[in-house]
């Protein structure tokens, strides 16, 4: 990602830096592959002070009210819509910003149960508590996640987020209590063909006593197709950034690892161009019957990892 630091999950599981604030359009917080969603519109530059609402409103007796609330409610949502990610990050998020990326573990399963519950209103398209507990235990390794550290004290009367009653503490006995909150992940498994279908979206029932042994459905070690099932951010940080930021790290991760080929997703069709800015391509409806059906296949595929130049003497 541009002017981030990120370094090969290979090499190391953690990844702290300090970015500059996100400055650009959010992805989604509702699922990427089976199991996603979306997020706010893209973030334009904040409003100009000098010049007054974009739009006026005659509240005076003569106005119906119902479209008095009506031209509210839209003027309300252009100013918005008009808002910097960076002041809507600030606003969100009343806490330093300096994210944590880092692979999830099954320490995180959940924060990632709560998450996604918050982010997918509807339940057929989350993935179900099981298939966290599976995908964290056989293949953490292809997830990534941003956390942040909230100091519970601190907030502002009243704020919350979804994922801070699963928060673990920060450290051991930390006087202040503070706690790394998780604000988005992804979650993904391999497979063997070069889009997901169910049986990539499905796992092992008996996962937990198959001792490493392959099995027909789920994960699938010898892919070299990444399958990203779960995109999430948190609704209350939805437009600050945060899914692009996300994303963009996630790719150059998998890339960089050199363990897949492609990343490949499946989501609905108001994301197609969504998942087009990043570099995926639309290659038709999938056959996936997940959550009901009605998704399209995105495949974005890898050009490797960078190949090392040799010292000329």
């Amino acid at each position: 990602m541009a002017g981030w630091l990120l370094v090969s999950l290979a090499l190391s599981p953690t990844i702290i830096y300090k970015p500059p604030l996100p400055t650009s359009t959010a992805a989604p917080t509702t699922m990427a592959t089976a199991q996603g969603g979306s997020d706010a519109p893209p973030g334009n530059t904040g409003p100009d002070p000098s010049r007054g609402p974009d739009h006026a409103v005659d509240e005076s007796d003569d106005a119906d009210g119902e479209f008095v609330t009506l031209q509210k409610t839209l003027s309300q949502k252009r100013r918005a819509a008009k808002e910097s990610p960076e002041s809507r990050l600030q606003r969100a998020f009343p806490f330093p910003f300096l994210p944590n990326i880092r692979p999830l573990t099954i320490s995180d399963y959940e924060s990632c149960v709560a998450l996604e519950t918050a982010a997918f209103p509807h339940s057929e398209h989350r993935a179900s508590p099981e298939k966290f507990k599976y995908r964290l235990s056989v293949c953490p390794e292809l997830s990534l996640s941003v956390f942040c550290t909230v100091v519970p004290a601190q907030a502002a009367k009243g704020w919350t987020i979804e994922t801070l009653a699963s928060a673990k503490p920060v450290e051991t006995d930390r006087p202040d209590k503070a706690v790394s909150v998780l604000l988005a992940h992804i979650v993904a498994t391999k497979c063997c063909g070069d889009v997901v279908g169910d049986s990539d979206m499905d796992y092992p029932e008996d996962w937990r006593t198959r001792g490493g042994r392959s099995a027909d459905v789920g994960h699938q070690e010898s892919g070299r197709t990444v399958a990203l099932h779960s995109l999430a951010v948190s609704p209350k940080m939805q437009g600050c950034g945060l899914g692009k930021m996300i994303v963009k790290a996630y790719l150059q991760q998998i890339n960089n690892s050199g363990l897949a080929d492609r990343v490949a997703l499946i989501c609905q069709d108001y994301l197609v161009s969504y998942y087009e800015r990043f570099g995926f391509k639309h290659v038709g409806k999938s056959k996936a019957e997940f959550g009901g059906g009605g998704w399209h296949d995105m495949v974005h595929d890898l050009p490797g990892p960078p190949k090392s130049s040799a010292l000329h003497m």
